[in-house]
C-alpha cells in the first residue's frame, strides 16, 4: 500500500477519529470497491463547511452520494451533484431518498453538465475524472461566488504525483495531468491555494476578491 503520509501518522489519525456519518454507505462502498471520501478528508471538509457555511454547493463526481449527504448533514446549502455512471447515479438517488434529502443529481458527463449550469456556488468539491481536473477547476472558477472555495480530492494520487518511483506505469497519464493541475492552480493569482497532504491529498482554493 502506498501512503502520502507516514503510515504511523495515518494510523494514528484513523484511530482517534470517531466516524459516525453514513456508516452503511461506507460499508457498501468498501464491499463493492467504490471509492468514496476518505474519513480524514471528510473530517477536514466538515470543518471547512462549518466555518464557511455555504448556501450553495456543487459536487463534481457523486459516486453513491456519500459526500453529498455529508454536505447536506453539516450545512443548510442547496446541493447539486454530477455523476456520469447511470447505475451509480441510481444508487445515489436511492441513498438521497433514504435519507430524505432534496439533493439535485445530474446524470451526465461532467464537462457537458458544467457548461449547462449558470448559477453561482459558494463551495465546489471536485472528485471525478482526474485527467480533467484542470477543466473542472476552470469552469468551477467561473461559477464560483466571491469568497468561494474549491476543494479537489485525490490530487496526490497515492503519492505517485510526488515521486516518480511510486508511479504505476498504467497511471502515467493521470499523474502528468494531476501535476499539470497542481501547477495551474498554484499559479492562479485570483485564488489562494494550498495543498493539504491528508487522505489522498487535497487542494483548497479560496477565491480572492
Amino acid at each position: 500500500m502506498k501512503y502520502i503520509n507516514y503510515p504511523h501518522t495515518s494510523q494514528y489519525l484513523s484511530d482517534i477519529i470517531e466516524d459516525s456519518d453514513f456508516l452503511d454507505l461506507r460499508e457498501y462502498a468498501l464491499n463493492n470497491n467504490i471509492p468514496i471520501m476518505n474519513v480524514e478528508t471528510k473530517e477536514f471538509i466538515k470543518t471547512i463547511l462549518k466555518i464557511k457555511q455555504p448556501k450553495s454547493i456543487l459536487e463534481i463526481g457523486a459516486a453513491i452520494g456519500y459526500s453529498s449527504l455529508v454536505f447536506e448533514k453539516y450545512t443548510n446549502a442547496n446541493i447539486t451533484t454530477i455523476e456520469l455512471d447511470s447505475e451509480i447515479a441510481d444508487i445515489a438517488r436511492n441513498n438521497f431518498k433514504k435519507y430524505n434529502t432534496n439533493i439535485n443529481l445530474i446524470n451526465d458527463d461532467a464537462q457537458k453538465a458544467l457548461n449547462d449550469i449558470n448559477q453561482g456556488f459558494d463551495f465546489v468539491f471536485i472528485d471525478a475524472n482526474k485527467a480533467h481536473y484542470e477543466y473542472y477547476f476552470k469552469r468551477s472558477a467561473e461559477l464560483l461566488n466571491e469568497n468561494g472555495i474549491i476543494v479537489a480530492d485525490n490530487v496526490l494520487f497515492k503519492g505517485m504525483v510526488t515521486n516518480d518511483d511510486l508511479i504505476d506505469r498504467r497511471m502515467i497519464t493521470i499523474v502528468k495531468r494531476l501535476r499539470n493541475y497542481l501547477a495551474y492552480v498554484m499559479d492562479r493569482e485570483d485564488f489562494f491555494t494550498t495543498i493539504i497532504p491528508i487522505g489522498d491529498g487535497l487542494t483548497l482554493s479560496y477565491k480572492e476578491k
